[in-house]
């Protein structure tokens, strides 16, 4: 097969006996056959500056790496533009790059994925409205410094996805936006059994939540989230494992109007169990009738509140049906909050004291309240039921660059950034 590759510039990099090639690609038909019947573990595959034109239904990523010795499917980026692929001239089956539940150790970098719709064109075969920039299904994926916008799932993850890590990518404006009866799409919709999602932008989701997940042990952490259409960040029905937010800016919408939930455990499909915990979180009403937390009625896991800011004008903490327990320590709200009993330690007042909220700059201003006020040793459980001590280790970022390591001495600040 290799034989038939010969449009695209081999770079042959030598380990011991080993051999592995980087395929330097600029045409779409070349990319598919790569990704499909060609490429060995290690092997990396580089997409060249400019922009592809979508003509088929989706890219087969079938191939597979090895641990250690991944597929590489990467964008060579020029003055900080990246390749692009634009599916805006294609009905697209799922995503425009698709796995399938055999595929593992791939990792995608560099890129701009956008446009994908599922049933555009009503003349050829279509595939629904759920076309995202990347369909997972395998394991061991990783996605970094991939934007995603524009589609109607910015991704999309099945339950055979397992081990899945997305960070430094930003994730925008993916919803589908036509009216009449559809399944509702989000910048995220995820249901791996374990994923992890770090230092992402993710804003204006187009129709439906920011973030969506239904997987068994889910880790969100130093992202910054803004302007949804639904909730901000939800943990939906038949996750049943333990989830994480560390480390997050969650903003509401600033339009007035529409659903005013910022997170959320349960959507009434089904049961959403296990146990959700918060720590170091800051976590932003814009409007005064903004409700920070909803636990639906069918969920049955438990909430954890360590060492988050609750802000903005709204006093409306949480609008409570679930089944599960609500504890924690050490948080900061507004005064005339109502706090459940087995929330310990508050701090409550009429300004957190951040630097600039109205330009979003919540570090802690010097005086302000949340510094040094954290508990030393906030606790998670893993997918085991193991317990964990965990105290945050980065900032979240607006745009996604390189992680921010965040400073902390022994009694760390109470929301996502340290004051220095």
């Amino acid at each position: 097969m290799r034989e038939l590759l010969l449009a695209a510039a081999l770079v042959m990099l030598w380990s011991g006996t080993a051999c592995a090639t980087t395929y330097q690609v600029d045409d779409l038909a070349t990319l598919r056959t790569l990704c499909a019947e060609t490429a060995e573990p290690g092997d990396a595959i580089e997409i060249q500056p400019g922009t592809y034109y979508l003509d088929v239904s989706h890219i087969p990523v079938l191939r597979s790496g090895e641990p250690g010795k991944p597929i590489v499917i990467r964008g060579v980026v020029v003055d900080g533009k990246r390749p692009v692929i634009d599916a805006s001239r294609a009905n697209v089956k799922r995503g425009i790059f698709r796995e399938e539940a055999q595929t593992h150790d791939i990792v995608y970098e560099d890129l701009e994925l956008c446009n994908a719709r599922g049933s555009r064109f009503p003349d050829r075969e279509t595939f629904g409205c759920n076309a995202g920039a990347i369909y997972f299904q395998g394991q061991n994926v990783t996605a970094r410094r991939i934007h995603s916008h524009h589609n109607e799932d910015g991704w999309f993850s099945t339950h055979s996805a397992d081990n899945l890590l997305v960070e430094n990518c930003e994730v925008d404006h993916n919803g589908t936006l036509f009216e009449g009866e559809h399944n509702a799409t989000h910048n995220h919709y995820f249901c791996a059994h374990r994923q992890t999602v770090r230092n992402c932008y993710i804003h204006h989701s187009g129709e439906a939540q920011n973030f969506k997940s239904r997987g068994w042990h889910t880790t969100f952490a130093y992202n910054w989230v803004e302007e949804d259409a639904g909730y901000s960040v939800e943990v939906a029905s038949d996750n049943e494992g333990n989830t994480l937010w560390i480390g997050n800016v969650i903003i509401k919408r600033t339009a007035p109007g529409g659903q005013r939930r910022l997170l959320g455990l349960g959507d009434g499909t089904g049961v959403a169990a296990g146990t959700l915990t918060l720590i170091n979180n800051t976590i932003i009403s814009t409007q005064p009738d903004d409700i920070y937390l909803f636990t639906q009625e069918k969920s049955t896991g438990n909430v954890v509140l360590i060492n988050n800011v609750f802000a903005g004008p709204s006093v409306q903490l949480l609008d409570r049906y679930g089944k599960g327990t609500i504890t924690g320590s050490h948080n900061w709200f507004r005064n005339g909050m109502e706090v459940p009993e087995g929330v310990t330690d508050s701090i409550f007042g009429d300004d957190p004291g951040f630097r600039d909220m109205k330009a979003h700059d919540f570090r802690p201003a010097p005086g302000s309240p949340l510094i040094g006020a954290a508990a030393p040793a906030p606790q998670s459980r893993d997918e085991t039921g193991a317990v964990e001590l965990i105290l945050p280790a980065y900032e979240p970022t607006r745009t996604p660059v390189e992680s921010v390591l965040r400073v902390t001495g022994e009694r760390p600040d109470i929301g996502a950034f340290h004051h220095q």
